[in-house]
């Protein structure tokens, strides 16, 4: 496809409004251009604030992602969910220390975590995770306490982060809003912000569980980096230019 420099960098910015990322390899073979010619199409559309960078490609300047309340995210993408905690669960091994963040995702785990599991211990903020698994008789179960958000049905303020804080669990299990190469890791509710961000520092491993439908956009709340000592979980929905954007940026991504 021989196009002008004008028309190539139209072209890309249809591609990024489409699809909201690019690979510079995937770039090189539509236009039949160099690679050259292609990094100085990003980066003048990067000076143009339409783009951002990053190693293999780009991603756009994404909009914010507009949030639902918890009622309507509990029937939002269920499928692709059970496929999370389904990925999950291959890395929660018997006796162990878990924490288990608050939300419609976590309640999908729950059940595997009753079927698949005799003696576990699990701290959360959430009292419908706890009510979820309060019948399973080889489990530990601490409740974090503390004022009560009712619109997200959880725990948190100063009582619960003090809990938070004099813990240590192998692994946290934490359900964000969005997650962007550009942006990082980002929530919505502010009130529960200092608990997830205390499950991530007091855990030996950190895995964030994140639907493809929660990509390359951004919350209103930045969480934390992506970090290549996280793991990102998602389903077999995400893009595959997507998922090698992030596999070429050190990201620990699985799909699968």
């Amino acid at each position: 496809m021989h196009l002008f420099v004008n028309e190539r960098r139209i072209k890309i910015m249809e591609l990024l409004d489409r699809k909201t990322s690019v690979t510079v390899s995937e770039l090189m073979k539509l236009f039949g251009v160099s690679i050259e010619t292609v990094r100085r199409d990003l980066e003048y559309l990067e000076n143009q604030q339409v783009l951002r960078r990053v190693h293999g490609g780009a991603v756009s300047n994404q909009k914010m992602k507009h949030f639902a309340n918890l009622e309507s995210r509990m029937s939002e993408n269920r499928e692709l969910k059970r496929q999370l905690a389904g990925i999950a669960i291959r890395f929660i091994r018997e006796n162990d220390t878990i924490a288990l963040d608050t939300g419609s995702t976590a309640m999908e785990l729950v059940p595997l975590l009753k079927e698949n599991f005799r003696r576990l211990t699990v701290i959360t903020n959430s009292p419908e995770v706890f009510g979820a698994l309060s019948d399973a008789e080889g489990f530990e179960l601490i409740q974090i306490g503390g004022q009560y958000l009712r619109e997200e049905k959880a725990f948190y303020g100063h009582m619960a982060l003090d809990a938070v804080k004099r813990l240590h669990f192998s692994k946290a299990f934490v359900f964000p809003s969005a997650v962007s190469l550009r942006h990082g890791v980002g929530v919505f509710v502010h009130e529960l912000f200092d608990i997830q961000r205390a499950y991530i520092q007091q855990a030996d491993e950190v895995f964030m569980l994140a639907d493809s439908s929660k990509f390359e956009i951004s919350a209103a709340i930045r969480l934390c980096d992506l970090s290549p000592s996280h793991t990102i979980i998602t389903d077999r929905e995400l893009p595959e230019d997507v998922y090698a954007l992030y596999k070429k940026n050190a990201i620990n991504i699985i799909n699968e």
